[in-house]
């Protein structure tokens, strides 16, 4: 009876340790498109398919935000060449909010409105203005001369329209400045006359901007919002505004300052990033700094006072994010790649105090070091880490799985070549905004990338077998796992490195009926279309939904000290799954006599 020595679980996918020392059970350099799913196992992942119409302009997306609003709604924003554009399920398609911008580099977060009993989503874009927007929307039903009314029965408050200030609803790219009426139907006090726009337009509430916020000439980076208070840096400055907690246009502070009034800290380098972990604001700075924010109450003649300052963290040289959007808030830790083009984490150590920084992406360190951040992202969803490189069209991802006794493991995913600069969450999924036009497709769904065909490789660590200095032979290669109908898998085994003694490849076909074992009842499952209805996320085992195949092929005889399997294959819509894989092998009766000098 043959024995064959198989591998059955994959652990992870190492580029770090040299393929002919790496355990047998992992993938590397040379995969891509494969994912280890939650059974240990490798499957081609899932496309990515449109959201929206396209667009063949040759303008890449530069920012977007997914904004879950105080009043339940998802509004997605995404911002490219002069537009800054939303998506609504309501709108169900992108639409302008508004055009003719000098900069679209924008960084977004939101800030609560107890005037107006909502949250806003305020913005910069490297100048020195202060944007906000209410997320106002409706549907024009008619207008008079000095009236605006929209559709459906609720207010325009009810619609996220503002109430104070001067405001401003925008039809068809005019602006309409409006002065009551916000709690009915019926906007009034508008200018100029809007009585000509055609009924059934779309209305929004127009952006403000706040000039000369938080100062002249103080060109706002990015922000982010902590006690309600508003936090602002420059790329340009070592400053760093903070807000009062009432009011996020103001940074005035008394002396002694007193708990919620503004506050201005200067740092030793010009910041790069802001991140909140626990109730502390981090700051990033410079090539090598982070700085943890510190505040102390104090009582002053019966005054309760407050001072916040900046401490500076125990780092060493390029330990420093290299942008805001390479800086992630993910459960309790701070994830940022660094000027080493490192993946690391910042957050507390277990019976440790403070918090530490500490590598996580060392397993794949060449292909970081030969990855290009510049406009990359990182995003989290559903335990992983996802890091795009625009350059290259890749995207990494760090997965913490628990195990069965609670403990988590990290480890990396093979590269994903999906052409995106940005990701975001939308209704719930893992979208991507492309690198080249502004589009934006939902990932890992569907069978195709966007109507087109991606290559999938799974190219194994070498095997020696527990001895690299004996002779080994083998004549038969089994391989077990799920296969579509339409796949063909190429398997392709090198005997010794790259190659050197022999490669030989066999293709491995879904359609062959002789591997296949599939119900006797139910007609032909690999026929059927998978990946858009109950699948649709990475993680689950969407080749287990198709016919198992057991192949058993035979090569010559070949003596060999390590062979290395690939599998990879490049059919639309071509899915796969390997359950184990191996072969027959045996110790050779030759003597590796010409290694002898």
């Amino acid at each position: 009876m043959e024995r064959f020595s198989l591998v059955e679980k994959v652990n992870s996918y190492q580029t770090k340790p040299d393929p002919t020392s790496a355990p047998e059970n992992v993938l590397v350099s040379g995969s891509q498109n494969i994912l280890i799913n939650e059974r240990g196992k490798i499957s081609t992942r899932l496309g990515y398919s449109l959201l929206g119409a396209a667009n063949a302009a040759f303008t890449p997306v530069k920012s977007s935000f997914t904004w879950q609003t105080s009043s339940g709604t998802e509004i997605v924003l995404r911002g490219y060449d002069d537009e800054l554009e939303i998506y609504t399920s309501t709108l169900a398609a992108w639409t302008r909010l508004k055009d003719g911008l000098s900069s679209v580099t924008f960084q977004f977060t939101t800030w609560w409105s107890t005037t107006e009993g909502i949250d806003l989503l305020v913005f910069v874009d490297g100048t020195d203005d202060l944007y906000e927007w209410s997320g106002g929307i409706a549907v024009l039903a008619s207008a008079t001369v000095n009236t605006i009314t929209k559709t459906g029965t609720g207010s325009w408050a009810a619609s996220r329209f503002l109430t104070a200030g001067t405001r401003k609803a925008v039809i068809n790219g005019t602006e309409y400045t409006y002065t009551g009426g916000e709690t009915t139907t019926t906007l009034t006090g508008v200018t100029p006359d809007p009585s000509a726009e055609a009924v059934s337009s779309n209305v929004f509430q127009a952006i403000r901007t706040n000039t000369n916020t938080p100062a002249a000439d103080f060109l706002s980076s990015s922000v982010r919002v902590l006690n309600n208070q508003l936090w602002v840096f420059s790329n340009t400055s070592r400053l760093v505004y903070v807000s009062k907690d009432t009011d996020h246009t103001s940074y005035a502070f008394s002396s002694p300052r007193i708990p919620g009034e503004g506050a201005l800290l200067k740092l030793d380098n010009v910041p790069k990033a802001l991140a909140i972990q626990n109730k502390d604001m981090y700051i990033s700075a410079g090539r090598d700094d982070w700085y943890k924010s510190e505040y102390e109450q104090l009582n002053v003649n019966n005054i309760l006072t407050e001072t916040l300052k900046a401490e500076k963290l125990k780092t060493t040289t390029g330990m420093a994010a290299q942008s805001q959007d390479l800086t992630l808030e993910a459960g309790d830790f701070i994830a940022f790649i660094d000027h080493n083009n490192v993946l690391r984490l910042l957050g507390k150590i277990e019976n440790v105090e403070e918090s530490a920084i500490r590598a996580f992406s060392n397993p794949i360190k060449p292909d970081f070091e030969a990855a290009s951040f510049a406009n990359g992202h990182l995003i989290w969803d559903k335990n992983r880490i996802y890091i795009s490189d625009p350059a290259n069209d890749k995207i990494y991802i760090l997965e913490m799985r628990e195990d069965a006794d609670g403990t988590i493991r990290r480890f990396w995913q093979p590269p994903q070549i999906l052409p995106m600069r940005r990701l975001g969450i939308i209704g719930g999924n893992l979208h991507g905004y492309s690198n080249a036009s502004p589009e934006t497709y939902k990932l890992f769904d569907g069978l195709n990338d966007n109507g087109n065909q991606f290559k999938a490789v799974a190219k194994f660590a070498y095997r020696s077998y527990g001895r690299r200095d004996l002779l080994k032979e083998l004549d038969e290669w089994l391989t077990e796992g799920y296969v579509s109908a339409n796949a063909e898998i190429t398997l392709r085994l090198d005997y010794d490195f790259e190659g050197s003694t022999q490669s030989l490849e066999i293709i491995i076909k879904g359609s062959s009926e002789n591997i296949l074992f599939q119900p006797a009842i139910g007609g032909a499952l690999g026929t059927e279309p998978i990946g858009t209805g109950r699948i649709g996320a990475p993680s689950e085992n969407i080749a287990s939904q198709n016919p198992k195949f057991r192949s058993i092929n035979e090569f010559p005889a070949q003596d060999f000290f390590e062979i290395q399997p690939t599998y990879e294959s490049d059919i639309i819509d071509a899915v796969w799954e390997i359950l184990a894989s191996g072969g027959n092998v045996k110790l050779s009766e030759n003597i590796p006599a010409s290694l002898k000098s």
